[in-house]
């Protein structure tokens, strides 16, 4: 006959489990709470940035500020444009923004989006986290427009930079 276990030592092989559900359980339920339908909708009339209470404008001002820092925003164009894949994507994805919370720069934006558009057709744009293989001799110049018209963006849209 095997002796039996002690039911203290039958504790001791369970706790691992008990705790590990505990914590399971305690994470799904913060989850539901954090993924409600109120942070998540979009509110009409607003932008982005006002979702997490700053003023749209003084936000945009922010993230130019941000962008100002980058190597792309002000890099020799022949340089830095094989890297700056995610540096065009922020800048196109933060147009509609311009438009809607700086109304007086959304011409300047235009001006942008058609220099993005350029630059890419140039087969020069790379996706983010990528290296474009586009021609030095070709992206430098087209990389330089999208450069100037952002910065001209900024400016029209009262950031300091």
């Amino acid at each position: 006959m095997s002796p039996r276990p002690r039911p203290i030592a039958l504790l001791m092989r369970a706790a691992p489990l008990v705790v590990a559900a505990l914590l399971l359980t305690g994470c799904s339920a913060d989850r539901s709470a954090a993924t409600s339908g109120k942070d998540t909708e979009p509110w009409p009339g607003q932008s982005a940035s006002d979702r997490v209470g700053a003023p749209g404008l003084e936000a945009l001002q922010t993230k130019f500020r941000f962008y100002a820092q980058d190597p792309c925003w002000s890099g020799d164009p022949t340089r830095v444009f094989p890297r700056c894949g995610r540096f065009t994507t922020e800048i196109r994805n933060a147009l509609p923004q311009v438009r809607q919370d700086a109304p007086a720069a959304a011409a300047q934006a235009d001006l942008v989006g058609q220099a993005l558009d350029r630059f890419a057709a140039a087969g020069c744009e790379a996706d983010p986290g990528t290296l474009s293989e586009g021609d030095a001799g070709t992206c430098g110049p087209a990389f330089r427009d999208v450069q100037e018209t952002v910065q001209g963006m900024a400016t029209a849209a009262g950031a300091q930079t």
